[in-house]
């Protein structure tokens, strides 16, 4: 698939998805009509991952993950993930199927780093997952090099629609995603309890400990961040993210 090119997707159960292999430097306008987007009601930015969770730490989180899906797909939000069938996102694609989603469920990834049926086969690739609707694959040899793209896109739908994130567990790379989402004041959920960098995040927020570096500083004081303990479980975190999200179109 060369640059600027896009393709239909089949996977074996039938879904189907749109993908665009994007230059460097694509501009989100122009991502967006390549994928042929409708204008959002509202986006949703799904960062993180689910690396050393206990089992029971998985289970809670997939019940809060399924419960976004569910709300996704109700009240018609665009999603905005990594797009592996992997950690979060394989649990959000298939909470979305299982919802009977339509609405775009966008996945921005790495071409030389994922799988797809007709592509690339190599079993060391990752697969995309298949319940996603569209794709934006983008250049670059490792996983964060799509992040750039990712926020051009994701800046773009969000000019004229509110938007929040949500932090889940997370390393390295969803730090530098936690980082575009404050450049780009968007409001941010990080799940308490999820492990790893969101655990790190909500510790600072909640004065348990001080920033141990400047990255970490400046999310917390820049940056528009709500802790939600997973504890409180998915129909408090669902009533949250609808509240966040159409607050801001009720003002």
């Amino acid at each position: 698939m060369a640059r600027g090119s896009h393709v239909t997707i089949f996977f074996p159960d039938g879904n189907r998805a749109r993908a665009v292999l994007t230059p460097i430097g694509a501009a989100g306008a122009t991502m967006a009509a390549a994928l042929e987007l409708p204008p959002p009601r509202a986006v949703l930015l799904l960062n993180g991952g689910a690396s050393d969770m206990s089992s029971a730490k998985m289970t809670q989180l997939h019940d809060l993950l399924q419960a976004v899906a569910h709300l996704v797909v109700e009240e018609g939000i665009t999603v905005i993930d990594g797009g592996t069938r992997a950690g979060v996102m394989q649990i959000m694609g298939e909470g979305y199927a299982s919802a009977g989603g339509r609405l775009p469920l966008i996945g921005v990834c790495p071409a030389a780093l994922v799988s797809w049926p007709g592509g690339p086969a190599d079993d060391h690739l990752t697969p995309l997952e298949p319940h996603h609707t569209h794709f934006v694959l983008t250049p670059g040899q490792r996983w964060g090099a799509e992040t750039e793209t990712m926020f051009a896109l994701a800046a773009a739908l969000s000019a004229s629609a509110p938007s929040l994130a949500i932090l889940v567990n997370g390393g390295s790379i969803a730090r530098q995603e936690v980082l575009y989402n404050v450049r780009q004041k968007r409001e941010i959920i990080v799940l308490q309890g999820s492990g790893r960098l969101a655990d790190l995040i909500a510790a600072v927020v909640n004065g348990d400990m001080a920033p141990p570096d400047d990255e970490i500083a400046t999310i917390v004081q820049d940056g528009r961040i709500t802790v939600f303990d997973i504890a409180r479980g998915p129909k408090a975190l669902a009533t949250l993210i609808r509240w966040k999200l159409f607050e801001q179109l009720a003002v």
